[in-house]
């Protein structure tokens, strides 16, 4: 994670009676969603949902400095008893108060406080009271069991011509030889400065494990994904069918807070995706209302600022372009293709994008706060 310079079926929705707080929480609402991973091409999808079973508290007095790590906070918690260290794959997200939104890597936990890594930030404004939520990363192992890996289909009796995966999305290599390698998961750099970057870490599974390609060593099980990033689920012209990439989880209802940073000596590429399982128009992101998205001067190409890629996945394709540039002209949001006006432009549920920042005068990270629609 770079360092800071400063589809959907609900279930139920459940009410419980919080008495230390006195107050009423929400259990989340679940849902499911599901992504067709076309043969012979890249699609590439976020994780719409939160792992279940988070946990939401208030904090109960002011953060606290731990001495020898000057990114780490101690914050107090109330009314919840942990399991001392117990929150090793968790990260804490902040639902209310000045730092509505954003979310900080667990890095340990006592009985009644979390401590987290800032990564560069501060908690300047965050006070006793504030709402947060404590949430399980997804994994992948968690997301995508080796041993529930795809390796065969059989015909589907109800619907003659199409077939159906024995697993998951990820089709299983039958050894770690390159010439045998079926599906690979491509995880984004998100760390370096610049775009067009090569992916940071390519896996697949085999024997029943994940391994990293580089060097073809097992992956550890609990190899942690981005809860604001996408992924790449990659089939080659040897995967015979396409497979559905399945989630489910608990609906997030509260705001994002999504950081996209600049630099100086040119564009930089964030790799993002949204915690929503739902299509969203491009209007309705809070982009430009946030100020995170600077606008361009005109419709010149000359004058452009901050780009949005998307992709359709819906259409085979290897090493995937953008199949729509979007940018902002000052007035509203337009198709780079055409210069036509694409304020209705649809970002769909579980979608992966790209927010190239242009050059700003000095490297900075902006917080993009993103509501829901629902």
């Amino acid at each position: 994670m770079r360092s800071f310079p400063i589809s959907l079926l609900l279930l139920f929705i459940t009410p419980i009676i919080s008495i230390a707080t006195a107050e009423v929480l929400m259990t989340p609402p679940i849902g499911i969603n599901k992504v067709t991973c076309l043969t012979n091409s890249d699609t590439i999808v976020g994780i719409p949902f939160r792992k279940e079973g988070s946990r939401s508290t208030l904090t109960s007095g002011a953060p606290l400095a731990v001495d020898g790590a000057p990114d780490y906070r101690e914050i107090p918690l109330s009314a919840l008893t942990l399991e001392a260290d117990s929150l090793s794959k968790h990260y804490l997200h902040f639902t209310s108060g000045a730092r509505d939104g954003r979310w900080y890597n667990i890095v340990a936990n006592s009985s009644n406080s979390v401590t987290i890594d800032l990564n560069g930030d501060s908690l300047d404004g965050v006070v006793s009271g504030d709402r947060i939520t404590i949430a399980e990363y997804w994994t992948l192992d968690t997301l995508f069991p080796p041993d529930q890996a795809t390796t065969g289909w059989a015909e589907d009796p109800e619907n003659p011509g199409t077939y159906i995966q024995n697993g998951h999305a990820i089709v299983a290599s039958s050894s770690t030889s390159l010439r045998n390698r079926k599906t690979r998961l491509f995880i984004p750099d998100t760390v370096d400065d610049g775009i067009n970057f090569a992916a940071r870490e390519t896996l697949y599974i085999a024997n029943e494990l994940w391994y990293n390609a580089k060097g073809d060593v097992p992956v550890d099980a609990d190899f942690v994904l981005s809860p604001d990033s996408f992924i790449t689920i990659s089939h080659p012209v040897t995967v015979t069918h396409p497979t559905h990439f399945r989630s489910s989880g608990e609906v997030l209802l509260s705001n994002m807070s999504i950081p996209l940073h600049s630099i100086s000596s040119g564009a930089q590429d964030n790799h993002l995706a949204l915690q929503r399982p739902v299509d969203i128009r491009i209007d309705q992101l809070n982009l430009i209302e946030s100020g995170a998205f600077t606008p361009s001067n005109g419709t010149s190409l000359r004058n452009r600022k901050d780009v949005v890629f998307l992709y359709d996945n819906s259409k085979a394709d290897v090493n995937r372009s953008a199949d729509k540039t979007l940018y902002h002209d000052g007035t509203t949001w337009r198709n780079a293709q055409g210069d036509i006006e694409a304020s209705d432009q649809i970002v769909p549920a579980s979608a992966g994008f790209i927010i190239r920042k242009a050059s700003s005068a000095t490297p900075v990270t902006i917080f993009w706060q993103n509501q829901p629609t629902y």
